[in-house]
């Protein structure tokens, strides 16, 4: 189990950046918008990698933030999959944020910007 002090600054950045990932998909913007479409995605790998912490708080940083990259790479990958159970769940907004829709390889290097922040963060907080 991670230190208290440790724990809460975990859900305390975990309800900040889940909060500036709603708010990059919900800004008023065209549909082009690079904030929109992939500075959110550096915000759901630094969540994921806190997410991760407080799952398995032994864990090297390196190994929460490679896996929470790997994950939002499978994610990525999947969009490029269109069953038809999975179509009502993306035309919601809370499916079409988590899931996606369309595939783009331009998402990755934000996807590594989001591990590296995720990495700094928990060097950050977790003890020593």
């Amino acid at each position: 189990m991670p230190e208290r002090k440790s724990t809460i600054w975990a859900v305390v950045l975990i309800v900040i950046v889940a909060a500036l990932g709603v708010l990059s998909k919900i800004l008023p913007s065209d549909p082009e918008s690079w904030v929109s479409n992939y500075l959110a995605g550096t915000f759901y790998v630094v969540e994921l990698a806190l997410i991760l912490y407080l799952i398995f708080p032994d864990h090297f940083s390196f190994v929460l933030v490679l896996v929470a990259f790997l994950l939002t790479s499978l994610v990525e990958f999947l969009q490029n999959w269109h069953p038809g159970f999975l179509e009502p769940i993306r035309a919601s907004f809370v499916g079409h944020t988590i899931l996606g829709s369309t595939f783009c390889w331009l998402d990755f290097p934000w996807y590594v910007a989001g591990a590296f922040i995720g990495w700094l963060l928990l060097k950050w907080i977790k003890p020593r």
